[in-house]
């Protein structure tokens, strides 16, 4: 396992992190446990959670949060892992209410802080911006929690280049990213609070050295789903094929084919490390299912790709 000095930070994490949204609600708590043994057990130091996931269950707690302290008071893991949580997410029965505010966003590490069952968040995200704030008045806010002991460091996630142009204070930026391209048509109807990585943000990461921790990293599995369905009969969910199926994309699928054998990794593997080895500190995030998934995600650390495979046009 490789792992990454946050730029302007005092953190020492791994290079890839491990989502954790489902805990509690698609994966079980057993099933999660499992899974958080085995990612610290290789190496694994970072994971990502938030406040608002579970919080779609009909009894509306934050499950992921849940289990995650659970599983750090049994194995006594608090100073084993470095833990990122995400508040001022707007409420789901009430999405055009930005909760972007010193009072929201208190409610949502007090939150956090006594569900994980720790006294300091080591890093904290801002889930969403609220565009109608200066920055600065947002940066204020950050910066009287890290005063007030409350959060370590902070990051952005979900916010757009010309906000982050005129940011201070922030880490990091964790927006979409992968290396397959998401076709317009399927972002049409997506949460339009939602930001991607694009080439001119790509471009100020690498000028700035802005380390990026991109969440949706694998875009669903798509390289390696693709390949069962060629080799396998496998079928990809439609969704996914209306999400990604494109000429650019296909061509990165021939070039990873060609990288298979030489680097003897899965396409969901080289897809991670491909986000890895770029000329900035990236750190993927990314969810696992169980802990087959999760050695080829743990595979990714260490691979070094020498090819250039570009993600943008």
């Amino acid at each position: 396992m490789k792992y990454v000095k946050l730029r302007n930070t005092s953190l020492e994490l791994s290079n890839i992190c491990l989502g954790t949204a489902g805990f509690g609600s698609g994966t079980d708590e057993a099933q999660a446990f499992e899974i958080l043994d085995a990612f610290t057990e290789a190496g694994g130091n970072f994971l990502d959670t938030a406040n608002i996931y579970g919080k779609w269950e009909s009894d509306k707690k934050n499950h992921s949060e849940i289990v995650i302290g659970k599983w750090l008071k049994s194995r006594k893991a608090y100073d084993k892992i470095i833990i990122a949580t995400k508040g001022a997410h707007y409420n789901l029965d009430a999405p055009n209410a930005s909760r972007v505010n010193k009072n929201d966003i208190k409610q949502d590490i007090e939150e956090s802080l006594q569900t994980l069952g720790i006294g300091c968040i080591d890093f904290y995200w801002l889930h969403r911006d609220d565009e109608k704030k200066p920055i600065e008045e947002i940066t204020d806010i950050m910066e009287a929690f890290v005063k007030d002991g409350k959060i370590k460091y902070y990051g952005a996630s979900n916010y757009k280049l010309e906000r982050m142009k005129n940011a201070k204070g922030f880490s990091a930026v964790s927006n979409q990213w992968s290396l397959a391209g998401i076709n317009p048509e399927a972002k049409a109807g997506s949460d339009p609070t939602l930001a991607d990585m694009t080439k001119e943000f790509y471009q100020w990461h690498k000028e700035t050295k802005m380390p990026s921790i991109p969440y949706s990293a694998t875009a669903s599995g798509f390289f390696e789903k693709l390949y069962n369905e060629k080799n396998h009969g496998i079928q990809m969910p439609d969704y996914i094929k209306k999400a990604y199926i494109n000429e650019r994309n296909l061509g990165i699928y021939e070039k990873l084919l060609e990288l298979k054998s030489k680097y003897v990794a899965s396409l969901y593997t080289l897809s991670i490390a491909c986000l890895i080895n770029q000329p900035f500190d990236v750190i993927p995030v990314s969810s696992v299912r169980n802990t087959e998934q999760l050695n080829g995600f743990i595979q990714a650390s260490d691979i070094v790709i020498s090819e250039n495979i570009k993600f943008f046009n």
